[in-house]
């Protein structure tokens, strides 16, 4: 009798099924972990030096994020704004010009808002943040520009 691939091998059919098996299995995980999808308003979020700002940003399809890392940062990824991580804000990486000013809205992470509120805007505040999340297998960002005016 032959075996598909024309191998006269069942022990090798054996190991074909089950690794082909296995990466399908590794595929649908990689794809329910692609679930997390973190986006933010499309457009500018404008504001003037002196008021406080939300920076919305929230996930998709909404879920609940209190036991995810959402980290707030600037320009490039080494510039922490706020982290949250395990239930707690953490302050040791914030950069110092935020130092006071930021609060991620938690009321919102259970239903999937990620949203970050800066008070007393700076002239210095102005131009792109960006919104990461992740968990132990699912990362993704959004990115948030903000217009501050006068």
């Amino acid at each position: 009798m032959e075996l598909p691939w024309g191998c006269g091998c069942p022990s090798l059919t054996n190991h074909a099924r089950d690794l082909l098996t296995s990466l399908i299995t590794l595929l649908l995980l990689r794809l329910g972990s692609a679930q997390l999808r973190v986006v933010g308003p499309g457009h500018p979020v404008t504001a003037t030096v002196g008021q406080d700002v939300v920076l919305p940003c929230h996930l998709s399809p909404q879920r609940d994020a209190r036991a995810l890392e959402v980290r707030w940062t600037r320009d490039d990824l080494s510039k922490t704004v706020h982290h949250y991580r395990d239930e707690e804000d953490l302050y040791g990486e914030q950069m110092e010009a935020y130092a006071r000013r930021t609060e991620l809205d938690r009321d919102g992470l259970s239903a999937g808002r990620l949203d970050l509120r800066i008070t007393g805007l700076r002239p210095s505040d102005d131009g792109q943040y960006v919104c990461t999340v992740e968990d132990a297998d699912a990362y993704d960002e959004a990115i948030v520009e903000l217009k501050v005016s006068g």
